[in-house]
């Protein structure tokens, strides 16, 4: 026996090898002076019973309750998962949709403010981008596309940001909800604000670029300028 016994589970019942009991028998196995490792013990080791391990039986620790103290604001609308960039195109607003139904799921939204944001209007796009870009955005469909031919090229509108229905309309609500954002926080009316159909940083001021037509990024960022020194800004 000079070998260490197995690490027993607490809830199991393991029989004595010495004894030939269960662990309420331990008293013949001590009398049998069992030697373990060349010395007598009166206590044998497969007979004791075995400590429970702290670092199993340890409470796990449970996840840091929201602060009340800060206000988070989520800005979402349910059209925007109708817009489609053509068949085959990597950007797929529906997504927006599917990550809405998970803080759904979740719960996440019962420690926030869900707003549906009023759209902005051309002349708010105008802060940033050029008058003629973002008339030519409000006016091009896929039916009038051979009448802006010059426009398109101009304006880098083709296969990585291409024309489909409701363009102008996808870019108002993917920057309503920045812009919104931002007014909350000029206003100390949120602490945190979200839109996960914004982020479409990649536009110029006149030039679609990288699947992004309207910057809605720079838009907040001079809508939190008229409050705010400075911005931290940072792309992950």
């Amino acid at each position: 026996v000079g070998r260490s016994p197995p690490p027993y589970r607490r809830e199991l019942r393991v029989v004595c090898r010495v004894c030939e009991g269960d662990r309420a028998s331990g008293a013949r196995a001590r009398q049998s002076g069992l030697r373990r490792r060349g010395r007598a013990s009166s206590n044998s080791a497969c007979c004791r019973r075995p400590r429970p391990s702290r670092r199993a039986h340890r409470p796990r620790p449970r996840p840091a309750a929201m602060d009340p103290r800060r206000r988070i604001a989520y800005f979402y609308d349910c059209e925007i998962g109708n817009y489609h960039y053509g068949q085959g195109h990597p950007m797929k607003p529906h997504r927006v949709r599917m990550a809405h139904n998970l803080i759904v799921g979740y719960g996440l939204y019962k420690d926030m403010e869900v707003f549906r944001p009023p759209l902005v209007d051309h002349l708010d796009m105008m802060r940033f981008h050029s008058d003629d870009y973002i008339n030519f955005l409000r006016t091009v469909t896929p039916d009038t596309m051979s009448e802006h031919l010059r426009e398109l090229q101009r304006f880098n509108v083709g296969e990585d940001c291409p024309v489909f229905d409701g363009l102008f309309e996808f870019c108002q609500l993917s920057t309503s909800g920045s812009m919104g954002g931002a007014a909350r926080l000029n206003s100390q009316t949120s602490d945190i604000v979200i839109n996960w159909g914004g982020g479409l940083h990649h536009a110029k001021k006149s030039e679609a670029s990288g699947f992004c037509y309207v910057n809605d990024c720079v838009l907040a960022i001079l809508e939190l300028l008229k409050c705010h020194q400075r911005v931290l800004y940072i792309d992950i």
